[in-house]
């Protein structure tokens, strides 16, 4: 069969579907293979020989030469396999019968002691209900699926200590490895298995010194992000002295699942896609996924959404980054909406320090640096290279030990950099100690905000100051004649509560909206994702601060499955609107969540607010959907069935009625109003009563966008029963053109008047 050719370049790598004129090169690299599944010939006696044959017939060899070429067969979330191809051997199997698309793969990149009181479920005096008090089963028996670097399983994180036996159910095992085996798994760690082979086709065998070629975590992240989700709790966490409390997961008695696809940070889509595979056959209930996508890729050619689509008709609940490439626009990952993205924010802790100045001046910034007797002692001599950019990023070998031996060294801290030598707040202070400097301030970029700092560990003092105060600080380098003086106040202490505003959003979380899929509204939600500590290698250290929407994700996994715990017949639609609708918009102090800037956060930054466990455990009302809804909306985006059947596995049919991409019941809403487009719009909705009184009535309340005007009918909804369902329409009037304004956010909100005091809130997002 035929396809059209194009690649799409985003981010990281190379991808698209594999079409009929072939690039002309002999590199084999990993394909996925879509087959139809039925028309295996009955002469072989598994798929598996199927495809071994197919490869024989494309390379012309014995089948038996093909063993090291078929990577992986897929069965549960897609049917086919992965294999190493040359250009024309795809092409060639493209045209065999049986085969429904190849897709050439590409590879992503990798993207705590107190987010639980943040959130509301610790048992310190809060406004919000206990639910670790209410629900003792704190997520009992959910099993979460890590798709990750793998685990350090000797951590305190991962003890198994009162849990019951591993759940009947699970169908999954351990995989021997380095410094692994089955020794490493209890009750808490249920599983363990790794994905390589995509690695090694792309770049080189694994290198055993430098990476674990098992399920053990070398990098850190996977046993950051796996404790987050489920970590045991354990007292007296913290990093050398700071975040110091118990470090706990938001389900401590849910059970861990291991899958390491990632290797050296880098992570290869046959190795993710064969790790979701085989979660779901082994029974997970939640997969988490703190890996980039190849960006904006169309649904039939983004290898892992298709995955989760799977893994969505199994019933299982898939969450993933939004990304770290914000604050620039339509710069997500992994928007299809049958997955939940996750976005990052602060939480309100700190760790306090500051810059006093030989002026006088005070410079508030943070630090982790382990002070001696309380302060670094000052002042000392200031110095900002700013010979060249290399120098005043601090780059290796651009310091001058002439010009900053026994000085405090300013340092700028670009949020992002295509140089290979650009280092992090941690390389930086390397450069700075090698070179003879005393001291150092990283002044972020504008980039990263006005106000917010996430921390790094350094080995010489230092202090992370944002934008505003590095500009401050280096006016005053300017107003002086070599002769400017700095004391960093390093006193190792940790503040927590209002003093600190919280939630922000995060600078480098992805912001919206989707480039190719601008009627859904992406990312879902944010949630804690700067300076979380959790587990880590403890060959490095046992707790670590990371920050990343990676550490966001997590949170989000863990309170998907508080909420399934609790309501295990939720499919993963109405867990996802349960955590949107009913998460919130303000901040501890009561004003709008904002970003870094001090500016109110938008839904394209934020997208309907942050997570609320309590309240996403009684949300009052939900908007589901069903596996042929996702179908419906991928008609109206005039997919066609072999497209469709890329997802589904079989053949669909779309309805004949006319189909509006906007008509998802989708539990937000982005209306796209493209030029010369009618100046009305009307958007549909169903939502199902899943509260707890009967009769109930919501009410609803309507924040207009700016030139745009919100009708909503009927502007009651009485529900009579549990599980009742309604209907209601939204009309969108602007008078506005494309060159009046280009995006506008307000939001419909649905109280509950009578039969309980839900708010459930949609945010809605006009794009011109």
């Amino acid at each position: 069969m035929g396809n059209s050719a194009f690649f799409i370049l985003l981010l990281f790598a190379m991808s698209g579907m594999w079409s009929g004129k072939a690039a002309k090169e002999d590199l084999r690299k990993p394909y996925i293979v879509h087959m139809i599944k039925s028309m295996k010939p009955q002469h072989f006696n598994l798929h598996q020989h199927w495809y071994a044959s197919m490869l024989s017939h494309v390379s012309g060899s014995d089948p038996t030469a093909n063993a090291n070429e078929l990577l992986y067969t897929y069965d549960t979330l897609l049917h086919g396999f992965a294999a190493s191809l040359s250009s024309a051997e795809a092409e060639a199997m493209d045209s065999m019968e049986g085969c429904l698309a190849v897709i050439t793969t590409s590879f992503t990149k990798i993207g705590t002691t107190h987010t639980p009181e943040f959130l509301g479920l610790a048992s310190i005096s809060s406004h919000f209900t206990r639910l670790w008090s209410e629900y003792s089963t704190y997520g009992k028996d959910i099993i979460v699926g890590m798709i990750d670097t793998g685990i350090w399983p000797e951590s305190k994180s991962f003890n198994d200590e009162g849990l019951g036996p591993v759940p009947a159910r699970w169908k999954g095992t351990w995989e021997s490895g380095q410094n692994f085996n089955s020794s490493h798994c209890n009750r808490k760690i249920i599983g363990a298995r790794y994905y390589y082979k995509g690695y090694e086709q792309y770049r080189t065998p694994i290198n055993e010194t430098t990476e674990y070629k098992s399920p053990r975590d070398r990098t850190g992240h996977g046993t950051n992000t796996a404790s987050t989700v489920a970590g045991a709790a354990v007292p007296a966490t913290s990093f050398f002295g700071f975040a110091n409390g118990t470090a706990r997961g938001m389900v401590p008695e849910a059970r861990l699942a291991i899958y390491k696809a990632c290797w050296e940070d880098y992570c290869y889509d046959v190795d993710t896609v064969a790790a979701m595979d085989q979660a779901v056959a082994d029974g997970v209930d939640i997969i988490s996924i703190s890996i980039h996508s190849s960006g904006d890729l169309p649904f039939d050619q983004d290898v892992r959404g298709i995955a989760a689509f799977g893994a969505m008709e199994k019933g299982v609940f898939v969450s993933a980054i939004a990304g770290n490439y914000g604050p620039y626009s339509s710069t997500l990952s992994n928007t299809a909406p049958w997955m939940t993205t996750v976005g990052a924010s602060s939480i309100d802790r700190d760790f306090s320090a500051s810059v006093v100045l030989g002026n006088d001046q005070i410079c508030r910034g943070t630090s982790t640096y382990i002070p001696v007797n309380g302060t670094f002692q000052g002042p000392l001599p200031l110095v900002y290279v700013s010979t060249n950019n290399s120098s005043r990023r601090c780059l290796d070998g651009s310091l001058d030990p002439n010009l900053v031996k026994g000085k405090i060294v300013v340092c700028d801290q670009l949020l992002f950099s295509t140089n290979d030598n650009e280092y992090g707040p941690q390389g930086k202070g390397d450069v700075v100690a090698k070179a003879g400097g005393a001291g150092m301030i990283v002044a972020n970029e504008r980039l990263i905000g006005t106000q917010q700092q996430s921390t790094d560990a350094f080995n010489l003092p230092a202090i992370t100051v944002s934008f505003t105060d590095g500009e401050k600080i280096k006016a005053y380098l300017n107003s002086t004649a070599n002769n400017a003086t700095a004391t960093l106040n390093i006193t190792g202490s940790t503040v927590m509560g209002n003093k600190t505003i919280a939630p922000m959003v995060a600078a480098f979380s992805s912001r919206g909206p989707s480039k190719g899929y601008p009627h859904i509204l992406k990312p879902d939600l944010i949630a804690p994702g700067v300076n979380i500590l959790a587990a880590y290698t403890g060959d490095i250290a046992d707790y670590k601060l990371l920050s990343g929407t990676s550490m966001a994700c997590p949170h989000v996994s863990g309170v998907a499955a508080l909420v399934k715990s609790i309501h295990p017949m939720w499919n993963p639609a109405a867990i996802q609107s349960a955590l949107m609708t009913s998460s919130y918009a303000v901040d501890n102090a009561g004003q709008p969540i904002r970003d870094s800037y001090m500016e109110p956060a938008n839904p394209f930054a934020m997208g309907a607010g942050h997570v609320d466990p309590n309240a996403a455990v009684d949300p009052g009302l939900i908007y589901d959907l069903a596996p042929q809804d996702y179908i419906n909306f991928l008609c109206s985006l005039n997919y066609t069935q072999e497209k469709i059947a890329l997802l589904t596995k079989e053949t669909v049919f779309c309805p004949e009625t006319s189909l509006e991409a906007g008509d998802l019941n989708y539990p937000s809403f982005s209306v796209v109003f493209e030029s010369g487009s009618k100046v009305l719009q009307v958007k549909r909705r169903r939502v199902t009563y899943v509260g707890t009184q009967a009769p109930a009535v919501y009410q609803v309340n309507v924040k207009n966008p700016p030139g745009v005007n919100i009708s909503v009918e009927p502007q009651k909804l009485v529900f009579t029963k549990l599980n009742e369902t309604a209907s209601y329409s939204v009309t969108f009037r602007t008078n506005l053109t494309s060159s009046d304004v280009k995006i506008g956010f307000g939001e419909i909100v649905w109280k509950c008047i009578e039969g309980g005091t839900q708010l459930v809130r949609s945010p809605v997002a006009i794009i011109l």
